[in-house]
């Protein structure tokens, strides 16, 4: 079931009650309260999709509180040379293993991070094919997209892919099904520095810190997509010293996947 067609029925019927209203074929406060209750329900409908830290829409992992003081760094949409390659580098000299979610399209572009992640004994994961809001597609769109994507990544890092961020982190009833037609399980995030905005890598440590629980699944950004223009120099400075702070804290650093099974 789409949530786009959903809204399109509740935005009708709240019109209806409204021009019912005014035209006097029911009393105006039965329409307002009908119109009222259309636009609660729609709003409601939507932050659900919307909103990363729920399983309306079926089950989506945002953190593992039972996997003890264990966390997961997470970066979406690379890879993003010279980026990728910095926070690997990082990753490298830390001995932290962190999962990538992967726009597919970014990996065929450049074949040698991907190998290089693979390597290093990181998580591939999709995040899709393209970046596009998957709200907006249809779901033939969205079941090219994601299968297209998952065997790409297949192909170029060795891995079975296994876990998806949807785009925003956005789905409905209808993403849901095609991430389980895919075999693949929706994983959001606890923690949101919000580090795309480029607040200073400072800010960007601050938050993690004031956010970060046992079981947290960290969101940060190794990439761009789909506009390629914005540095992630700033995330890159703030990985080393969040490291630090959290090992300082007691944390220890795993896989998204690694994460799900200390959570058993």
């Amino acid at each position: 079931m789409r949530l786009i067609y959903i809204l399109a029925i509740l935005t009708f019927i709240g019109m209806a009650a409204l021009w019912g209203g005014w035209y006097g074929l029911y009393r105006r406060k039965l329409a307002a309260v009908l119109a009222a209750a259309c636009i609660l329900v729609g709003g409601v409908l939507l932050l659900l999709a919307v909103l990363p830290g729920n399983s309306f829409y079926g089950t989506t992992v945002t953190a593992e509180p039972t996997a003890g003081k264990n966390v997961a760094l997470t970066f979406d949409d690379g890879p993003y040379p010279p980026y990728t390659d910095e926070l690997l580098a990082v990753l490298q000299q830390r001995q932290v293993k962190a999962t990538f979610f992967m726009v597919a399209a970014n990996a065929r572009q450049h074949p040698e991070l991907m190998a290089q992640i693979a390597a290093q004994g990181h998580e591939v994961a999709l995040h899709a094919l393209q970046h596009r809001d998957f709200l907006k597609l249809t779901p033939a769109q969205q079941q090219s997209d994601v299968a297209a994507g998952k065997e790409l990544l297949e192909k170029l890092s060795g891995q079975q892919i296994t876990l998806m961020r949807p785009p925003h982190g956005f789905r409905d009833w209808s993403v849901m099904a095609t991430l389980r037609q895919n075999g693949l399980t929706a994983v959001n995030w606890s923690v949101i520095p919000r580090d795309w905005t480029n607040p200073g890598s400072e800010v960007i440590v601050q938050r993690v810190m004031e956010q970060v629980q046992p079981g947290a699944i960290i969101l940060l950004h190794d990439g761009d997509s789909p506009k390629y223009a914005a540095s992630r120099q700033q995330t890159v400075q703030a990985v080393p010293v969040i490291i630090d702070k959290l090992r300082a804290a007691g944390y220890n650093f795993v896989t998204v996947s690694e994460l799900m099974h200390k959570g058993e």
